[in-house]
């Protein structure tokens, strides 16, 4: 009885490491976050990924943005100017739309303090993103 005791306290135990290791990864990752315009207006960038600047008047100015194919593997990098939107609505947005360079929508996540921007790339399945963050 009490090997049987034993192996189902280590069994429990396995199980709560899992869950907790689970919880610190994907909040880790960041959790959804709405933004109001004055908010997303700025730079945001991460790494060699590229840079988007929004501005207040609703233009978008994108430096070395890396693109990515169906693999997710970057390919190419676009630079240019276009219009920008968030929705769905300016006070309380929760994605961030923009007519330059492909890859919409942009989510944000992670916390109040420091948000980031992220979008998905390549295959929708493989769960792989571009993040950017707000500087």
């Amino acid at each position: 009885m009490r090997d049987e005791r034993g192996r189902v306290a280590a069994g429990l135990r396995g199980v709560v490491l899992a869950v907790a290791g689970l919880t610190l990864a994907t909040g880790c990752m960041g959790q959804p976050q709405t933004l109001a315009r004055p908010d997303i207006v700025g730079t945001w960038t991460e790494g060699d990924t590229g840079t988007l600047l929004f501005e207040n008047d609703g233009t978008v100015v994108a430096t070395n943005l890396a693109e990515f194919n169906g693999d997710g593997d970057k390919v190419s990098e676009c630079s240019g100017t276009g219009k920008w939107g968030a929705y769905p609505d300016d006070k309380q947005a929760e994605k961030v739309w923009t007519t330059v360079c492909d890859g919409n929508p942009w989510e944000f996540a992670g916390s109040r303090a420091h948000p980031k921007m992220r979008r998905g790339v390549g295959d929708p399945d493989n769960g792989d993103a571009q993040t950017l963050s707000r500087k």
